[in-house]
């Protein structure tokens, strides 16, 4: 990571715009690639758009797909109706490798949402298993953790990423994850950065909420505006040598009311501005 780094944004952070609108925000705001939810892909066919569409969009745009995100039916798991990851739990393994095979896409993100009866080898198994088949659609699989989840800090993450134990595993870190969990500055100056797969950066407020599921869906702040001093994470990557794609990931409420052009390149200048003072 440098001052140079090229800069990815989530299309959560604009959940505002259509398949189009993401595109044209992100490229207009100077970021050179952008996350996919899988409802994001389902939404814009049912709009009418074709894949050749979608892949035309990207590249008059100068994008390409980074993550995809999230996946979490890759685990048999107690799902409640109102859970907010419900509406991604009804997508399958192959919905998400028809993405990448109509638009490219780096990584798989995964994550363990809800309360499974698998074991620890039944769940590291099945990830090993997953890697070998992401491998034949060119996807790298990323671990992200939750705070509230199994797989629920950094640490934890990273011990399973070791267990599964494949060439085509990496961490996936989410910042507010990471401090909302006890996470510190220092432990990712120390990452062992070929464990890195993919980051997505935002800021905390100084207090958590009550309600962290709450929080993490509305009450994210851009970069450098939040708790968690920004500057000093993004120096602290660097040091580690990460080298993974930086993906802006703000979840506001205040953003989502505002035009996605505006909502994105005020996370472009958030970020920037923190890259900047970091050098």
């Amino acid at each position: 990571m440098n001052s140079q780094t090229l800069l990815g944004l989530c299309c959560g952070s604009l959940i505002q715009a259509d398949f189009r609108g993401l595109a044209e925000a992100a490229s207009g705001a100077g970021f050179t690639s952008i996350s996919l939810w899988p409802t994001l892909f389902q939404g814009a066919l049912e709009a009418g758009l074709s894949e050749a569409d979608m892949r035309a969009i990207l590249v008059d745009n100068g994008l390409r797909v980074t993550e995809l995100d999230p996946f979490s039916s890759w685990l048999p798991v107690d799902m409640e109706p109102n859970d907010m990851a419900a509406a991604f739990h009804a997508f399958g393994e192959d919905d998400f490798y028809r993405i990448a095979d109509t638009l490219g896409a780096r990584t798989l993100n995964i994550i363990q949402q809800g309360k499974t009866r698998a074991s620890d080898t039944e769940r590291r198994d099945l990830i090993h298993d997953l890697c070998d088949r992401a491998a034949g659609h060119g996807l790298l699989v990323s671990v992200e953790f939750l705070p509230w989840s199994t797989i629920g800090s950094l640490q934890q993450a990273l011990d399973l990423v070791k267990a599964v134990d494949h060439p085509n595993i990496g961490l996936n870190i989410d910042t507010w994850h990471h401090f909302r969990s006890g996470g510190t500055v220092e432990q990712l100056a120390t990452l062992d950065a070929s464990r890195v797969a993919a980051i997505q950066f935002n800021d905390v407020e100084a207090e958590a909420w009550d309600n962290p599921l709450e929080e993490t869906a509305m009450g994210r702040l851009p970069p450098g505006e939040g708790a968690s001093d920004s500057v000093a994470v993004y120096r602290a990557l660097h040091e580690a040598g990460v080298s993974a794609p930086l993906n802006v990931e703000v979840f506001s409420a205040e953003l989502m009311t505002l035009p996605a052009p505006e909502a994105a390149r005020r996370l472009a200048d958030s970020m920037r501005s923190v890259i900047q003072r970091a050098a």
